[in-house]
């Protein structure tokens, strides 16, 4: 992008996709632009549902909300704006959410019908699931099983979700034995738009959307409850969770629980306790401590992303941990993810810890005068970082406070772009097979606000698309969901059991550069403005790690394993030589011990398999009078015996190849 000294000042304000003071705008007529690109010139008055299911009736019945220029809205909402107009179905990630979260209001009513008095205060739905929070006294078995009873009554008699525009004066009113409720209507900004939801006789508030009705939620199910404090702070006031899934079928819940069980038996914070990889306390909700075998795991994997780094012309950085509110100002995030973020005050100035690497990445490349010469300018960075996630977010490794990512950010032109991008797409494509991963891409495109003009963003938009239709990867659209500042690739894992993971992202952005005024001299000797990607492939460390260990059921890979062969004497008298080998074994780049005696062999070789060590050798009379080994590998009902310098080649054969199996 040159940039024209002469020209008004390039502007960096969010622009809404939508909404003017709150409603949609009217137009005589209004041209609607469906995903295949057909179209649609009609006076407006048609419902988002009409308008999908003339499109295609045959999948009418999958659509459970829509998107209309990047805004999510129901499907009774009346279409008055011209725009594309996209369908939402349950195999969409946004879907599950829309889905969830209608599914926490059916529980909210039903608590309160069930417990009269009760005061629900806050019920997010994500992709996993949903919650609810409610001010009552401690639930019971007895009450939660009525809870359950009355949601699947709820479920079964159909009722619409119905929204409606109401003004502050009369939510007040609606919600005035709820001081919560009323909390958040009193904190609206004046003139923002309030909305309600309606399920029969109950309402809540809430901006939606939401599924059409209550027989979407076919296969509600509720996994529990629990006590919580308010915000998640120590002293908060206490509240009542009620936590759930749900899904459009009982098929698919049944699924799900068979799912649920397999996961269960693959618990990633069990493993990681047994295999004494990591742990949590109380005093550091969210901040996982790494134990030394863990930090083998961890050690390796940089290693593996750091020979990507190495070979694709990388340059490693590190900035620092906190910034000033400035910083986050200007590069929009004080805006858009303040509330996720670690505050403090340094000198009577407010400070963040940086919950991402981007603002320091334009810092260090703004440090001094560039030429084109120097792109694509490729900057790594491994730090810490910090998110303050809600308590009840939190899970194990895979929902963390701290962590540290594979962060990397690529200052380039419009032109390398494309170039760029099917690089890391080769690399995703290595990375994932590596650990026998299912892997999937989303396209995420331009959301209702965000930034910059939508020309730059059409163009982003079509290369990314036409860079991912070439690569033959397989992806998915999903409308309005990328980042406010650029369209984004996502990259989604399927574990051994089926789950979907989403672990990379590459992110295209004109926006910071121009926030932070980056520049550089072309050849033209002019001062131009680079474009950024931004690009995580294995995503944060911790999350993978507690990926990969369920999707491995512990067993990790020979190269990951803290140890990878453990040496087992017979009995005493062959202690020595275990002891001998393993010193020659280590020496060889190969992580292995030897045990002592102290039990019998077949308990020991039992131990082994229970902390999923890949190899194990026996040493014995018989071995050490061969100059051999008893090698037992990990998936093979017959040992092998090798000569003990075989067995070590062996080892070091699979483990310089990464092999998944041993």
């Amino acid at each position: 992008m040159r940039i024209d000294r002469g020209a008004a000042a390039e502007s960096f304000s969010l622009r809404p996709g939508l909404r003017t003071g709150g409603r949609m705008r009217l137009a005589e007529t209004i041209d609607v632009t469906f995903p295949d690109g057909s179209r649609l010139s009609q006076p407006p008055g048609r419902t988002a549902g009409e308008l999908l299911s003339a499109w295609h009736p045959e999948k009418a019945a999958e659509y459970l909300a829509a998107r209309l220029d990047g805004l999510l809205i129901d499907l009774a909402r009346t279409v008055d704006r011209s725009g594309p107009l996209w369908p939402v179905t349950f195999e969409d990630r946004v879907g599950r959410e829309i889905l969830h979260h209608s599914a926490a209001h059916v529980v909210a009513k039903a608590v309160t019908v069930a417990a009269p008095g009760s005061l629900p205060t806050v019920g997010p739905g994500s992709e996993e699931g949903f919650y609810y929070d409610f001010d009552m006294p401690p639930i019971t078995p007895e009450l939660f099983e009525r809870i359950r009873s009355v949601s699947q009554r709820i479920v079964s008699e159909d009722q619409p979700f119905e929204r409606r525009e109401v003004s502050r004066e009369e939510a007040l009113r609606l919600f005035a034995l709820n001081p919560h409720k009323r909390g958040y209507v009193e904190k609206a900004a004046a003139g923002e738009g309030i909305t309600i939801y309606r399920t029969g006789d109950w309402i809540d508030l809430c901006r939606g959307p939401h599924v059409p009705s209550t027989r979407w939620l076919a296969g509600l199910y509720l996994l529990g409850f629990s006590g919580v404090t308010q915000g998640g702070a120590p002293g908060g006031l206490p509240l009542q969770r009620v936590r759930g899934v749900a899904f459009p079928t009982r098929a698919l819940l049944e699924e799900y629980r068979t799912m649920r069980r397999e996961a269960e038996a693959r618990d990633h914070r069990i493993l990681g306790s047994r295999l004494e990889l990591f742990h949590f306390v109380e005093e550091a909700p969210g901040l996982p401590f790494w134990l030394p075998r863990g930090m083998i795991v961890l050690r390796e994997l940089e290693k593996f992303v750091g020979e990507h780094l190495r070979d694709a012309g990388y340059s490693e950085v590190r900035t620092p941990l906190l910034f000033s509110s400035t910083v986050f100002e200007t590069s929009g995030h004080w805006e858009h993810f303040r509330d996720n973020m670690f505050l403090t005050s340094v000198d009577g100035r407010p400070y963040g810890v940086k919950p991402m690497n981007c603002p320091g990445a334009m810092l260090v490349f703004r440090a001094r005068a560039r030429s084109y010469r120097e792109l694509p300018l490729r900057l790594a960075e491994w730090a810490p970082l910090h998110r303050l996630e809600a308590s009840g977010t939190l899970h194990g490794l895979t929902r963390v406070r701290g962590f540290t990512q594979d962060d990397a950010h690529i200052f380039l032109t419009e032109e390398q772009i494309e170039t760029e991008v099917r690089t890391l797409l080769r690399w995703i494509r290595e990375a994932f097979s590596t650990f026998d991963l299912a892997w999937k891409l989303e396209l995420s495109t331009r959301p209702e606000k965000f930034l910059g003009e939508i020309a730059q963003w059409d163009r982003a938009e079509a290369l990314l698309r036409g860079v991912l239709d070439s690569s033959g990867a397989p992806y998915h659209v999903n409308p309005g969901d990328g980042a406010f500042y650029g369209p984004k690739i996502d990259v989604y894992v399927r574990d051994s059991i089926g789950r979907s993971w989403q672990t990379g992202t590459i992110q295209v952005d004109y926006q910071q550069p121009i926030r932070f005024g980056l520049e550089y001299q072309g050849a033209d000797g002019g001062l131009h403005r680079p474009i950024v990607v931004h690009r995580t492939v294995l995503g944060s460390f911790e999350r993978f790690t507690g990926i990969l260990l369920e999707h491995c059921a512990g067993r990790l890979p020979p190269w990951l394993a803290p140890v990878q062969v453990r040496l087992l004497p017979v009995s005493e008298r062959h202690l020595a030589r275990a002891e001998e080998l393993a010193r020659e074994w280590r020496g060889q780049g190969i992580r292995a011990e030897a045990s002592d005696s102290a039990t019998t062999l077949s308990k020991r070789v039992r131990a082994g398999e229970v902390e999923k060590v890949p190899y194990l050798a026996v040493v014995g009379d018989t071995e050490i009078a061969t100059g051999q080994v008893t090698l037992r590998i990990h998936g093979e009902k017959a040992p092998r015996a090798l000569a003990a310098a075989e067995a070590a080649a062996l080892l070091v054969d699979r483990i310089r190849q990464r092999s998944f199996r041993p």
